[in-house]
C-alpha cells in the first residue's frame, strides 16, 4: 500500500539488502524481533536516508512516512531515546495482528503509528527548495523551476541537500520509484517501469534494491494477501 504520506506492507519476513530509503521507516516484528545491524527490538525506527540492512525471521509490518510531509516523525527518528515509543508502536500494531492482511486495518494501524510518533523536531525547508520538491512530486524538474527559484543550479543543489538530505537527482529517482511501484498490479513490471520513466526493467529493479532493499518481484513475493 502506497500513499503520499504513508506506505505500508505486511510481509511474511524481512531480509533486505543494504539500502537507504528516503522515508522514515518503522518495522514491527509480530512474532520475533527486528534487527537493524546491532539494534534489535519488536519495533525499530530508521531515520530517512540511513544505509542499513533489516531482518526479521517472521511476519512483519513496515511503515514508511514521507519526511517532507511528516517532518516531525523524521525529526524524532533522527533523535535518540525512542525505545519507549518503539515499545508502544509494537503494542499498537500487534494488537491488530489477526487482521493486518486487510488493507483498511493496515492503513488504520499506520495512522495510529503516525499519531504516536508525530512529536519530533521540525526542520524548516527553504521555500525555494520546497517549490522544487513540489515540482518533483508532480514529475520531472525542468528549466522553468530553476529559473523560478532564482538561484544558480549549484546554489540550489547545495540548499536541496541541506534541507532534504539527498541530491536533487536522488530525490527525483525516489519519486520515480514510488510512481513505478504504485503502477504494479494494473501493469506488469516492465510497463510500470517505463510509465514511471525508467530506461528499462533492470534500472527499475536496481533502484528498488538500492532504495528499498528488494527487487520488485522479491518485495511482492513477501507480501501477505488475503
Amino acid at each position: 500500500m502506497l500513499g503520499e504520506r504513508l506506505g505500508a506492507a505486511f510481509t511474511t519476513s524481512v531480509a533486505t539488502d543494504a539500502h537507504a530509503t528516503h522515508a522514515t521507516a518503522v518495522i514491527v516484528g509480530l512474532d520475533a524481533d527486528v534487527a537493524i545491524g546491532a539494534v534489535r527490538g519488536r519495533a525499530v525506527i530508521v531515520a530517512p536516508d540511513v544505509a542499513h540492512r533489516a531482518s526479521c525471521p517472521g511476519p512483519a509490518v513496515t511503515f514508511t512516512f514521507d519526511p517532507e510531509l511528516l517532518p516531525r516523525i523524521a525529526g524524532l527518528a533522527r533523535a535518540t531515546g525512542t525505545r519507549a515509543l518503539e515499545s508502544r508502536v509494537a503494542e499498537a500494531v500487534r494488537a491488530e495482528a489477526a487482521s493486518l492482511s486487510r488493507p483498511a486495518v493496515l492503513r488504520g494501524a499506520g495512522g495510529a503509528v503516525a499519531t504516536l510518533l508525530d512529536r519530533g523536531g521540525s526542520a524548516r525547508i527553504d521555500r525555494r527548495v520546497a517549490r522544487v520538491v513540489e515540482s518533483l512530486r508532480e514529475g520531472e524538474l525542468d528549466r522553468a523551476d530553476l529559473v523560478a527559484a532564482r538561484l544558480s543550479p549549484a546554489h540550489l543543489r547545495a540548499l536541496f541537500v541541506r534541507d532534504i538530505g539527498v541530491p536533487i537527482r536522488t530525490y527525483a529517482l525516489w519519486r520515480r520509484l514510488l510512481h513505478a511501484l504504485a503502477r504494479i498490479g494494473p501493469c506488469d513490471y516492465t510497463t510500470a517501469a517505463h510509465a514511471a520513466g525508467f530506461a528499462d526493467l533492470a534500472h527499475f529493479s536496481r533502484t528498488c534494491r538500492r532504495m528499498l532493499g528488494y527487487a520488485p518481484s522479491q518485495l511482492q513475493a513477501r507480501l501477505v494477501t488475503r
